[in-house]
């Protein structure tokens, strides 16, 4: 059969007629498509649909998203479908290759594109229906054997791997595209096609901007994007291919009748012009023509097969929908027992004509709110709701085909030699070609010829668009130009010869030595190149109704071929309402199966709830209801159950079994069809069981929990319960959002809770107090009453409810909304807590808009072997950045009685990034060495891309406060308002720690340091201007001073602070400080911890106080309500008016009051709860037996609760078996066990005294003046003889001293130097501890005996050096050497402002620390003391001598015997007169030092 033949047949088969030639079709070998009807197509297209389940991998491993793609292994993945019969080609078997090691750390083209062992894929019979390349295959057959013999990477033998670069000019004469780019006035490209006169051709089905390699058996009008759709092509009349194929037209003229010829049908896959031509791009005026290779045929591919009646119809279609469907038995579906069985006769679906809108044009296009979505096999997936022609609102789904990666390929500046294989030894190219190359310059054009082949062979493509494209960096790569042209090459996300196949980032060739943007995810290169910020409006332009069906559980469903095709709309149109699912579970362990059970499941329907607006805290829900189940092994409920709950009012559903109480919850999901599920502990605890129940109750309808319509569980799910479920239930869950007012977001938003219990989160942010009752349904008792079960319902009832009053509460849908928009990121993922990732959104948004080239991704391999070169591997693995942070002042521990104003800087670091102007495009980073700091750019600079955001962030929010000031605007504005302002401040505050966090995209340690420097320096400044006025700075934090204005009214304390604020504001232009806070009192105890009487005004002119307490330990979890309740009462006493000796008479006495409740047990059990968050598994904890925290999380696993590492365990410290000498973690019981029965457990008194009162109470007091342990202890009844010590040590520290020391030698002198002596006659060095056992000497009655020599050492050689050793310390002392705090540089000179650093360069600008001396009085004064204790025989006697040895750290067999206590005796009253001499010349220069009569440190204390 000729070829115009088999075109004849190929139009009547696209024409709907019959054929019946079957000699004539045998012969030809070519099966191209069955006919059907139009019923068996819809239902074989449905069927095709259901059945690819993308969470199943083809090759049998399963998938989970780890959010990394690992591109070292190559393997190509095929599927069973992709592998069938070829037509008109035949293939060998591949050789192996051997291939020299490559050492060069980058990854060498050879290694990606070196070819694999897989099996080589057989060319296709059967097609799908969107490309006819393979089912036209014989037609070019010369083409296709031309394509073998060129092939790099085919079955052939093996030839050099660079041969379609390097022997370009031999092959362009015969086959082979040459592309010749005018670089300085952008020339049309000229186009050889072998005519004997070359002509210039342009494409109108190619956009202007790019180049396109065509393969050798593809038709010159190809489509505008190499991706396979189910859609059909663009079609073009019959006319017009019988046209060409009767006149047997030149290629030239092919090419200049199809360029000259418009597309008819708007709704394909690819247009010539709509699609291509709306492509978003900024070279609008280069130039191009396409390069055409010569073909023996010429056949139009765009041809539309939809045009016939009858559905054509694959025998074995290449499916290129996500899902894939697996036969289930529907008889296996559990039928429902209770009132009504839901059936999908509810669930309707809106076709074309309902949900289709016009323009003023007449245009149609369809418009959704777009919600979540999902990345399947190559297309992304767009859930929300979509707006019908009667203007209602219905779930919607929306499949965008054709995304491309934007990939840019780096030209070098001079062609590299590249390793070859060891059998690549092809001589052809002269040496003269090889000196010519390798001088020349490399443009793109020649990254064109090299990479575009390469791609073209890997990929299994046909074509690949690219382009030219000047783009510029600014991040940390090194050597990457700030500008620069690349090459910009459009690659699809799947091929059917490459699957999850990544361009490796470091990927090098003869031009080109970088790859950018090849590893972006579908969502990102999609919101990137479409500028969708956030859930939005999405006009879409030419869906296909017809390609999904029941693909999804949304009553819409249509396919884009093209992201092109979608457009956001503005902010203007209202978003719609959403629909909400509160849902909780109760679960009990099964003592049969052993697996966690669901014994009901309390649902709360809140409908067309409003997106732009706040939600009513306390709103109640349009419909709830309870699935119950027979409680634990109980096979019935218990009599009157359903009577009792009619008659409290309660709507209770009953099953007979769980599998059919989940049919029935599947159902009601489907129904209502939510936007939002929320609940408490939802991600890891209520779905994880929900689902797991199904799986293995094989519940068939499972999947509608989410929108993907899915006939199978992932591969791997339910084997293990490893960290993998979370991603397998995302997974599941796509298309429908997880609000958990439990995991990280939540918490976020509900810092006053410690627990993030349910009744916690409920009382503090709902105000409303709820004690839950401790239920276990697999208890028998519950199936014998039902009075007592009912309870136990009426438990997931109420929790349903408080659910949604503590979301609406803390208004976490709303925040988290106004969050993804301002980042442009998906909602699921701010719901999910990740922060990082709003930031990376919010810069990638940024940056691309300027034309900027992005930071890639850093994978699993990559993050493991580090960041970067100069990067340690540790600041990849989750570790914080090693660099100096935020300044924080030593505080001036104790009670400031006086006024002090709190003074803030507004968003200091986001300010300092706008006033220094510190961004990626600013800052010089190019020639720095580790560690070192920038300089900050100079003034002439244009604003950078981070300053001009921050910039655009601050100014929107104070706007925004404006508004929320405004008296006239309604409660709801004021809260709307609020919201919006909240998320701009944590947005713009948030930004700078995407420079410092290792793991960021954008992280940039040098603009991290920066930052913090100059926020140092400021803080520094700030300082010193309010002690030049005359103020003391009493502590100060990294953004704010606190500062003693020795006030006496809150009036004047307020007046100079404001004149204080003036001053400092008036130093810069962006930075600006304020009065946050007035204390009246204020306690200090160290950094970060403190309690203050805060100060206000009201209206009507009155102080108001209130305490405000920060780091101490009453804000730990760790300790029990009593302990809290006590602590705040002291600080009330304390801060108080009362004179401190009054306060603490009346702290005893009220500590005494507790003690004996205690003793007693008259204190409530709920007071005693302590609080522990688990950071891993707690059978992971190697000393769990010692923790109270892993003893109770054990016992309530046993118990069939769920514990899971970040579970907080509440429990409490009983006496149980103490007699007995239990410790305290085999007595520590849960919370709900103890009041269960708490005529069984009683407190341990003892513990909780000790451990939980008295610990926090004498850190809170030890500053006090009057202060005694002593008396603390007897008052809380404790044995006060084991707080003496402690007593004399506070003695020490806050008073007047006599000269006989109040605390051991071994801690006064720790720091102390040796005194080391030298033997006359040995010259042996001696560390001399006085009279004690020694391995270096021995004090013997004739004097101290050298342990090396055995000679005597005279007192005269030991006096004189003890002299010396004197007087060295003394010069060091009035040497004055000082120490920067800051940048540690140490130097005699004194800046004139005081303690302030000169700096390295002494200019006193470089560096804001503050010195101190190296060497200070009192370290000379312990000196002293120490050498004057070595020569005391009364505590050499009494053996309180600083030991010579640390026991702790030394084996006691390597250390000298003790003397005996007669031995010692008599060597001390021997030795008294000698050493009484020695000590006499320490004397001497103690009579000197005024430290022993006078409090130095109240006189000297600036000098520390």
């Amino acid at each position: 059969m000729g070829k115009f033949d088999k075109f004849a047949r190929l139009k009547a088969a696209r024409a709907g007629k019959k054929i019946t030639d079957i000699e004539d079709e045998k012969n030809s070998n070519v099966d191209i498509y069955d006919e059907v009807d139009e019923m068996e197509y819809r239902k074989h297209k449905r069927d095709q649909l259901l059945n690819d389940d993308f969470i199943v991998d083809e090759n049998g491993e399963g998938y989970a998203e780890t959010g990394a793609d690992e591109w070292e292994h190559h393997e190509d993945y095929y599927s069973e479908d992709e592998e069938d019969d070829n037509i008109g080609e035949t293939t060998s078997t591949p050789r192996k290759k051997r291939v020299k090691k490559v050492r060069n750390k980058k990854s060498e083209i050879t290694r990606f594109f070196k070819p694999t062992a897989a099996k080589p894929v057989k060319t296709e019979a059967n097609v799908d229906i969107s490309n006819l390349d393979d089912i036209l295959a014989d037609f070019t057959n010369t083409a296709v054997q031309r394509v073998k013999a060129d092939s790099i990477f085919g079955s052939e033998p093996k030839k050099d791997i660079f041969s379609s670069v390097k022997h370009r000019r031999a092959r362009d004469k015969t086959s082979s595209p040459k592309l010749n780019v005018n670089r300085s006035k952008r020339a049309p490209v000229s186009v050889s096609l072998g005519s004997p006169v070359s002509k210039k051709a342009k494409l109108s089905s190619e956009p202007e901007e790019y180049y396109t390699a065509i393969d050798f058996d593809d038709y010159q009008n190809v489509p505008s994007s190499p991706t396979k759709n189910d859609r059909d092509t663009v079609p073009k009349t019959r006319n017009k291919i019988e046209k060409n194929l009767d006149s047997k037209k030149t290629a030239d003229e092919v090419v200049k009748a199809e360029a000259d010829n418009e597309p008819q049908n708007s709704s394909a896959v690819q247009t010539n012009k709509t699609a291509d031509a709306d492509l978003d791009d900024s070279s609008d005026d280069d130039d191009i023509v396409v390069a055409k290779r010569r073909t023996t045929a010429f056949v139009d591919r765009d041809v539309n097969l939809s045009s016939s009646k009858a559905k054509p119809i694959l025998k074995h279609p290449l499916n290129s929908s996500p899902f894939k469907d697996t036969d289930v038995n529907s008889s296996s579906v559990a039928s429902v027992s209770s009132p009504v069985r839901f059936s999908d006769s509810s669930f309707y679906r809106l076709n074309e004509d309902e949900v289709i809108t016009k323009d003023e044009s007449g245009e149609e296009s369809l418009k959704m709110y777009w919600l979540d979505f999902a990345e399947v096999d190559g297309s992304l997936l767009l859930f929300g709701k979509v707006q019908a022609a009667d203007g209602s609102m219905v779930s919607g789904v929306v499949q965008v085909n054709g995304i491309n990666r934007e990939i840019y390929f780096l030209p070098r500046e001079r062609r590299k030699q590249v390793e070859q294989e060891e059998d690549d030894e092809s001589e052809e190219d002269s040496d003269e070609n090889n000196d010519e190359k390798k001088s020349s310059k490399i443009t793109t054009n020649d990254v064109y010829e090299e990479i575009v082949p390469l791609l073209m062979d890997k990929y299994g493509l046909s074509f690949i668009k690219a382009k030219p494209e000047t783009k510029k960096y600014a991040f940390e790569l090194p050597g990457i130009p700030h500008e620069a042209e690349y090459l910009k090459v459009l690659l699809p996300y799947q091929t059917k010869k490459c699957r999850n196949m990544v361009i490796p980032a470091d990927l090098e060739g003869e031009t080109f030595w970088h790859v950018f943007n090849a590893n972006a995810d579908i969502f990102e290169s999609f919101v990137l190149q479409r500028n969708i910020m956030g859930p939005c409006w999405l006009e879409i332009k030419k869906p296909d109704f017809t390609q999904l069906q029941n693909a999804t559980h949304c009553n819409v469903e249509v396919t884009v071929s093209s992201p092109d095709y979608i457009t956001p709309l503005s902010a203007d149109m209202p978003p719609p309402t959403l629909n909400v699912l509160a849902i909780n579970v109760q679960s009990f362990m099964s003592m049969k199966s052993g697996k966690q059970e669901i014994g009901s499941v309390s649902l709360a329907l809140y409908k067309d709830l409003p997106q732009n607006r706040p939600i009513e805290s306390g709103l109640k829900p349009d419909e709830e209801t309870t699935l119950v189940r027979p409680p634990g092994a109980s096979l019935a409920f218990p009599p009157g159950l359903k009577q009792l709950a009619q008659k409290k009012g309660m709507v209770l559903r009953t099953f007979n079994n769980e599998r059919a109480m989940l049919n029935c919850l599947a159902a009601i999901v489907k129904k209502s069809d939510p936007d939002v599920f929320i609940g408490h502990k939802l991600e890891n605890v209520t779905l994880d069981i929900l689902m797991h129940r199904m799986y293995d109750l094989k519940v068939s309808t499972w999947s509608y929990f989410g929108r993907i319509n899915r006939k199978q569980f992932p591969n791997k799910f339910g084997r293990n319960s490893g960290r993998n479920n979370m991603f397998y239930l995302k997974e599941i869950l796509q298309g429908r959002l997880i609000c958990d007012i439990a995991n990280n977001m939540g918490q976020s938003l509900t810092p006053k809770c410690q627990s993030w219990d349910l009744a916690e989160m409920y009382e503090i942010y709902c105000k409303k107090k709820y004690t839950p009752m401790e239920v276990n349904l697999a208890n028998p008792a519950f199936g014998e009453d039902a009075g007592r079960l009912l309870a136990a319902f009426n438990e997931n009832r109420m929790a349903v409810k408080m659910i949604g009053d503590v979301a609406f509460g803390i208004q976490i849908l709303s925040l988290s909304k106004q969050l993804t928009n301002l980042a442009g990121n998906a909602w699921s993922r701010t719901l999910g807590g990740t922060r990082a990732g709003r930031n990376e959104y919010i810069l990638l948004h940024e940056f691309t808009r300027n034309g900027y080239i992005v930071p890639d991704k850093e994978k699993g391999r990559q993050k493991r072997h580090g960041t970067s070169d100069n990067e340690p591997a540790t600041a990849a693995a989750g570790r914080k950045a090693k660099y100096q942070g935020g300044l924080v002042f030593e505080p001036v521990k104790g009670l400031v009685k006086n006024y002090v104003t709190v003074m803030d800087f507004n968003s200091l670091y986001p300010s300092i990034i706008q006033e220094f102007n510190i961004c990626f495009t600013t800052v010089d980073r190019s020639k720095l060495t580790e560690d070192e700091l920038p300089e900050v750019p100079s003034p002439e600079i244009p604003r950078g891309v981070l300053p001009k955001l921050l910039h655009e962030l601050v100014s929107r929010r104070r706007e925004v406060k404006k508004l929320l000031k405004d008296p006239r605007i309604s409660t709801q504005e004021r809260i709307q308002y609020d919201i919006k302002q909240r998320a701009l401040k944590v947005t713009a505050n948030s930004m700078y720690g995407c420079l410092g966090y290792a793991n960021s995209r954008f992280y940039a340690k040098p603009l991290a340091m920066l930052v913090t420097n100059r926020g140092r320096e400021i803080l520094m400044d700030t300082r010193h201007l309010a002690e030049s006025l005359g103020m003391r700075v009493v502590y100060g934090d990294t953004d704010s001073v606190m500062v003693d204005t020795g006030c006496d009214t809150m009036k004047e304390a307020l007046k100079f602070a404001e004149d204080f604020r003036k001053r400092v504001n008036d130093r810069y232009k962006l930075l600006e400080i304020g009065i946050d806070n007035v204390f009246k009192k204020m306690l200090l105890h160290a950094k970060k911890k403190y309690a203050a009487v805060n100060c206000t005004i009201n209206a009507d002119g009155k102080e108001s106080t209130s305490l405000e307490v920060k780091g101490l330990d009453m804000k730990r979890r760790e300790y029990c309500p009593l302990s809290k309740e006590v602590s705040t009462f002291i600080l009330e006493k304390v801060l108080g008016d009362n004179d401190p000796e009054e306060a603490l008479t009346a702290i005893y006495g009220y500590l005494e009051g507790i003690t004996t409740k205690l003793k007693n047990n008259n204190i409530p059990m709920v007071k005693l709860k302590i609080n522990t968050r688990l950071s891993k598994d707690p059978v992971q904890y190697p000393g769990g037996k010692t923790m109270p925290a892993v003893q109770v999380a054990l016992r309530l696993r046993d118990q069939g609760k769920i514990v899971k590492a970040g579970s907080v365990i509440t429990f409490i410290i009983t006496n149980e078996d103490a007699d007995k000498g239990a410790s305290v973690a085999e007595r520590a019981r849960s919370i709900q066990e103890v009041l269960s029965d708490q005529s069984k457990y009683e407190p341990d008194s003892d513990f909780y005294l000790e451990k939980q009162l008295f610990a926090p109470i004498s850190r809170l007091l030890e500053k006090i003046e009057g202060y005694d342990v002593v008396r603390l202890a007897q008052s809380l009844g404790l044995d006060s003889r084991k707080y003496e010590a402690r007593a004399r040590s506070l003695e020490r520290e806050t008073g007047l001293q006599p000269l006989e020391s109040t605390v051991t030698d071994s801690e006064r002198f720790r720091d102390a130097k040796d005194f080391l002596i030298n033997c006359p006659k040995c010259q042996a060095s001696i560390k001399f501890g006085g009279i004690q056992s020694s391995q270096q000497y021995r004090v013997t009655f004739s004097g101290i005996k050298c342990g090396e020599c055995d000679s005597i050492i005279p007192v005269l050689s030991v006096t004189a050096q003890l002299e010396h050793f004197i007087r060295h310390e003394i010069s060091l002392y009035y040497a004055g050497y000082l120490t920067c705090s800051d940048c540690g540089l140490t130097t005699r000179q004194v800046s004139v402002y005081g303690r302030r650093c000169i700096g390295g360069q002494g200019t006193a600008r470089s560096c804001k620390g503050v010195m101190k001396y190296c060497y200070t009085d009192r370290m000379l004064y312990n000196q002293l003391l120490y050498l004057q204790s070595l020569f005391d025989v009364e505590k050499a006697k009494k053996r309180t001598l600083k030991p010579l040895y640390d026991i702790t750290t030394q084996n006691k067999d390597d250390l000298p015997p003790e003397l005996n206590q007669g031995e010692l005796d008599a060597l001390v009253e021997q030795s008294r007169p000698e050493f009484g001499v020695i000590q006499s010349v320490v004397t001497k220069y103690l009579d000197d030092c005024g430290r022993r009569y006078v409090d130095m440190g109240s006189i000297f204390g600036f000098l520390k």
